[in-house]
């Protein structure tokens, strides 16, 4: 097995550079849009996840408390979605009404068990058999300004399901971006809720003796009063039309969200990348010949320009992704603020980031930057589902 080395990454995003240049340079007049049928966003939710069961598995094995940990982790995970598939999508709009001007916050209540914790007696000391049940996880709309790439960040704004910095607000504001954030936000939210609740998971360990997990995730089709038959279109046209003033009609927004992530130079940039639309916050992964192509997470990627502003930057010194590591690098270093809720301007130079490359130039290659925005949007959704589920479960 070959490990890549740093000149081995720099000349596989030389090639991979040469060919989104050739395909996008906004010289050439053959431009071919086909449809990336690949974008899947169960992928994502599925290393996310698996993730976290990797963890619970780990501390089954190395932690007196990690067998009531998987114990639990297992039912609050099977409780969660049979719970969520009893008024299902009331549950979901709910939820979105929540987050339209709410926050995720942990609150000071302790997380209820589902049954007593299991612990052997004869052990010299009990106390470390007893797994700790965490904080509930609340949406809430009370100001909290301490740091914006925690999940807990809360300020009001004028734009629906968006919490973030007025400098970040005034800036979409400015771009007329509003309406995209929700739109997209709500696209991401409500499809991760979809694939996370309405599948069927089978989740085992890799092996007796080790703490990786591997989950095998089917479509299914529930069988549940009141729920057979409500696809994704159905949940999201009625969504936005029950709470926006619309001016054009729910399917044509969903039809034009669908083609903007399929059909667009933004779309072809990460097929040749081979980057999924929907993004992840972290994997286990070598980086291997066999796996260069892997995505990066986004947290993973903020830590790298944290790090090592060479694998990201190349050799710039100036210019608007340069000002991002910068402000990054400032808010962890002087203000000591870190997470894994990315700013937008963090998310554009990863979807344009080749390593060892200063990022590449939407505007040059054709793609329109409003493409990046509705993909940061839809990206967020996702997010926060996912944290509320985890929350619930882990």
């Amino acid at each position: 097995m070959r490990y890549l080395s740093d000149i081995d990454r720099k000349k596989l995003s030389k090639i991979v550079k040469k060919k989104i240049e050739k395909k996008l340079n906004s010289k050439t007049q053959n431009k071919s849009r086909s449809v990336v049928k690949s974008f899947d966003i169960k992928s994502p939710i599925i290393i996310e996840t698996q993730e976290r069961f990797v963890r619970v598995f780990y501390s089954e094995i190395h932690n007196p408390w990690g067998y009531n940990h998987k114990r639990n982790s297992f039912y609050l995970f099977d409780k969660f979605k049979e719970n969520f598939n009893q008024n299902y999508k009331k549950k979901l709009f709910n939820l979105l009404n929540l987050s339209k001007n709410n926050s995720l916050r942990y609150s000071d209540k302790d997380r209820k068990f589902p049954f007593k914790q299991e612990v052997f007696e004869d052990e010299i000391n009990e106390g470390d058999w007893y797994y700790t049940p965490g904080k509930e996880i609340v949406y809430t709309n009370i100001k909290n300004e301490q740091n914006p790439y925690h999940i807990s960040y809360f300020r009001k704004t004028k734009i629906p399901f968006f919490k973030g910095p007025k400098n970040e607000e005034n800036f979409i504001l400015k771009k007329k971006w509003d309406k995209i954030y929700a739109f997209g936000f709500i696209y991401g939210y409500i499809q991760t809720c979809q694939n996370f609740v309405k599948n069927e998971w089978i989740v085992k360990r890799k092996n007796i003796q080790s703490s990786d997990a591997k989950i095998t995730f089917k479509k299914k089709t529930l069988a549940v009063e009141g729920l057979e038959g409500i696809e994704f279109e159905e949940l999201y046209e009625n969504y936005i039309k029950d709470n926006f003033k619309l001016k054009d009609k729910p399917d044509e927004i969903l039809y034009n969200i669908q083609k903007r992530i399929h059909s667009t130079n933004l779309s072809t940039l990460l097929e040749i990348k081979k980057d999924n639309y929907f993004t992840l916050r972290e994997r286990s992964f070598k980086r291997t010949l066999e796996h260069h192509y892997e995505q990066v997470g986004t947290s993973e990627f903020i830590e790298g320009i944290l790090r090592n502003k060479k694998l990201y930057l190349g050799d710039a010194e100036s210019g608007r992704f340069y000002d991002t590591v910068l402000k990054t690098r400032f808010d962890e270093e002087k203000n000591n603020i870190t997470g894994d809720v990315y700013s937008y301007e963090q998310f554009l130079m990863y979807t344009m980031s080749l390593e060892y490359f200063y990022p590449l130039s939407f505007d040059k290659l054709g793609i329109d930057e409003k493409d990046i925005f509705l993909r940061f949007a839809i990206n967020r959704g996702k997010d926060e589902f996912l944290d509320y589920a985890f929350a619930k479960i882990f």
